[in-house]
């Protein structure tokens, strides 16, 4: 897939090659052209993710405002879905109204495909939100994957099955591989095991056998050679279904299967079934030794059997013929048992790992698994993740790995097998409380921006710990992770999690001043001054109580935002002075010192006190300089814009919002970056460039419909933007206006940012 901007959606890229399955892809695309929403059924492992993927990247282009993925199989509360999906779209949560409210909203006037993936766990809450969608979204277009249909009111239902497996056939000789309609040329630098390999000629139409040679030419390039290897393969297909996970599986061990010595045979297979095994050779295979001996039942390494047969067979006692007490396998049946076969097959380490993972809700990546995998017992953790990628266990994703769900599911069992669940939970939790800690003293500081990539990938994991309220680690995330309700935008998010920790804190907890200063800090942002106030008070009584001076500071600073919001002005500079006596007595550097400047400077500007504002914004702004912080600075600099500009100083005033607006842009903030374009409209407008006034107001529009973030309005004559409107409207005419605007709403919101700063 070709890589998209990120506020055009974030479909992953696929892992390997997309084989077979386009009439399926190719029927759903259909079902969307005529209903709003179509969700893929099927058993585990059979493909639908990859069907949904497919389709949604070939019909990208037909929904301007992206295609987006929610990865669902991790989670487990159905309350928190509107706050997955607005956080994976990027949607800022500034409002205190019911999520779900917003969310619908938000998507009210998009024109997007949103793809909610693997919906069983919360089908019922993916039945509600899909419902309310599609009444009042009618522009966006709904793909659903489930086990089972969700019981939507006219629901599409595209169910998918397995592949049909190959049918015992003789071998034809050697012609070239002719190419299905469906068939994408590889990308320059990729091989294409259709072109060369020495596959008979109707290979190439068995989807099947397909996925399995595609899959075995990726990790153990030209080994499925000569007619006898084909002939095992279609065989392996065979035996297990059709299902495409598990000919993934099984294509994955070939790299570690024995090698005979010399050259493959070449005799073809027998045309019927193979005779019965005796029931010696059908005991289930022991696992290779990490020095890498042979399986036992494998083929000594001069025997003539090859990897592929070899595979082929064992997996023929595994399944053919079973004993007369145990019916046959069904499909559903061969993925588990395949999964099964695979886990016999890792080294002990790789089992042991594979168990751990199945903590996670999300992604992984590399760090996080070494700190909750990894102890005396497992070492190397980096390697072993390789490794279960290379068996298809783990599918590579941006930053580390994903688990297939029937791949979760089976870890999961083998860690409560092992007495080790409880444990591994905790040393779960216990790394992202400290991942948080690490982010909340980092994000004063250079590494903001990594900081803030890296709580969106962990956010999925981040949400599981605060799964329970009552738990002390959970109530302390909570607070920590202000940085993710408050800076990042997600504070209808962070106002559930912390009203329900708060509620089960006790009254001593030391903790608890840090949750009521971190709502009350949610509640000044929502524009909800009432709770904020309360909290706040609350907050600064019992930090008082702990000597907790960082925690009154913050508690200090929630009431000057209260003071600001309810228009006591006079209020507001002395309680930043208590603020910032806190913080000193405290001996800490924090974020909350030049922000409780910008507060003081916007009371300073509605009082009309320009210059006593900028001087207090240019030493907030030399606080941000020194410790390279960017999220502070962006809104100090917006201020410090209004400020010059009330000065008069207009070129000044331009720079100040340019700033603010390239901060706000590498930080995925599109309200702010909407509220900065507004802004630079509004100087344009006073330099007297009514083009570049129109084009930018266009612009501001186009963001604010990106972030679902209101507007001011223009409600007011007086408001700024209003007067640069009718000002540009006067100079150029209604008709000339109307064309630079709509050029501005054209702009894409990357080059809309790029022309505003050129």
């Amino acid at each position: 897939m070709e890589p998209h901007p990120w506020w055009r959606g974030n479909l992953p890229a696929e892992p390997n090659r997309f084989v077979g399955r386009q009439a399926e892809v190719t029927k759903a695309l259909k079902l969307l052209a005529d209903t709003s929403s179509v969700t893929i059924t099927g058993a585990a492992g059979v493909g639908k993710t990859r069907i949904a993927l497919r389709a949604a990247a070939e019909c990208r282009d037909f929904h301007p405002d992206g295609a987006w993925l929610v990865e669902l199989s991790g989670e487990r509360d159905g309350g928190l879905l509107p706050h997955a999906v607005a956080a994976v779209m990027g949607m800022p949560e500034r409002s205190a109204r019911p999520q779900d409210d917003l969310l619908v909203e938000f998507l009210a006037g998009k024109h997007l495909l949103l793809i909610l993936d693997s919906c069983d766990r919360l089908a019922a809450a993916c039945r509600e939100l899909a419902v309310r969608i599609r009444a009042e979204a009618p522009g966006v277009r709904l793909l659903l994957t489930s086990r089972r249909p969700l019981g939507l009111p006219h629901e599409a239902v595209l169910p998918v099955e397995p592949f049909r497996p190959p049918a015992p056939r003789t071998f034809a000789p050697r012609t070239p591989v002719p190419r299905s309609p469906e068939q994408r040329t590889p990308e320059p630098g990729t091989p294409d095991p259709w072109a060369s390999a020495p596959y008979p000629a109707d290979a190439a139409t068995d989807d099947a056998l397909r996925v399995f040679l595609d899959r075995a030419e990726a990790v153990a390039p030209g080994l499925v050679t000569g007619e006898a290897a084909i002939g095992a393969a279609e065989r392996i297909c065979r035996l297990l279904g059709g299902v495409p996970l598990a000919l993934e599986l099984a294509a994955g061990h070939l790299p570690a299967a024995p090698r005979p010595a010399g050259p493959l045979p070449t005799v073809p297979p027998p045309a019927g079934p193979l005779p019965a095994a005796p029931p010696s050779a059908r005991s289930l295979p022991t696992l290779p030794s990490p020095a890498g001996s042979l399986p036992a039942g494998s083929p000594s390494a001069g025997s003539p059997a090859g990897p592929v047969e070899w595979l082929a067979d064992r997996l023929e006692e595994r399944f053919e013929p079973r004993p007369a007490a145990h019916p046959p396998f069904f499909r559903p049946q061969r993925l588990r048992a395949v999964i099964d076969w695979s886990h016999e097959l890792c080294s002990p380490a790789e089992r042991l790992l594979w168990a751990r993972l199945s903590v996670f809700a999300g992604p992984i990546d590399p760090e996080s698994a070494r700190w909750v995998c990894g102890d005396e017992r497992l070492n190397g953790v980096p390697e072993l993740l390789a490794g279960l990628a290379a068996k298809g266990l783990l599918t590579p994703v941006p930053g580390g790995y994903r688990q297939p769900e029937p791949v979760r599911e089976y870890g999961a069992e083998r860690l409560a097998r092992l007495g080790e669940e409880a444990r591994t939970v905790r040393r779960h939790r216990h790394h992202h409380l400290g991942l948080a800690r690490r982010a909340e003293a980092g994000w004063y500081g250079p590494a903001q921006e990594e900081w803030a990539a890296r709580l969106r990938f962990s956010l999925p994991d981040l949400r599981r710990v605060l799964d329970s309220p009552s738990d002390p680690l959970s109530a302390e995330l909570a607070g920590i992770l202000w940085i993710i309700w408050h800076c990042m935008g997600r504070l209808n998010e962070g106002r559930r999690h912390l009203g329900r920790v708060i509620a089960a804190a006790p009254v001593a907890d030391p903790g608890l001043p840090r949750l009521l200063w971190a709502d009350a800090c949610v509640a000044a942002a929502q524009g909800d001054p009432e709770r904020a106030h309360r909290r706040a008070e609350a907050a600064l009584s019992a930090a008082l109580d702990w000597s907790d001076h960082a925690a009154a500071g913050y508690a200090r600073l929630a009431l000057a935002c209260h003071a600001l919001l309810t228009g006591a002005l006079g209020e507001v500079r002395p309680a930043v002075r208590r603020v910032r006596e806190h913080f000193h007595r405290a001996g800490v550097m924090t974020v909350g010192e030049p922000l409780a400047l910008v507060v003081a400077a916007i009371a300073d500007t509605w009082r009309g006190e320009f210059a006593r504002a900028v001087t207090t914004l240019e030493e907030a702004g030399r606080q941000c300089e020194a410790r390279g912080e960017l999220w502070a600075r962006a809104q100090c600099d917006h201020v410090l814009s209004i400020a010059r500009l009330g000065l008069g100083e207009a070129d000044e005033a331009a720079r100040a919002a340019g700033r603010s607006l390239a901060a706000r842009w590498r930080l995925r903030d599109t309200a702010g970056a909407a509220e900065a374009l507004g802004q630079l409209a509004v100087i344009a407008s006073i330099q007297g460039d009514a083009r570049r006034t129109a084009r930018l107001q266009g612009a501001e529009k186009r963001m604010r419909g990106l972030s679902g973030a209101r507007g001011p309005g223009r409600e007011s004559v007086c408001e700024p933007g209003t007067v640069a409107e009718r000002t540009a409207r006067q100079l150029l005419g209604d008709d000339a206006y109307d064309a630079a605007f709509a050029e501005g709403c054209d702009d894409d919101p990357g080059s809309a940012v790029l022309h505003a700063l050129g």
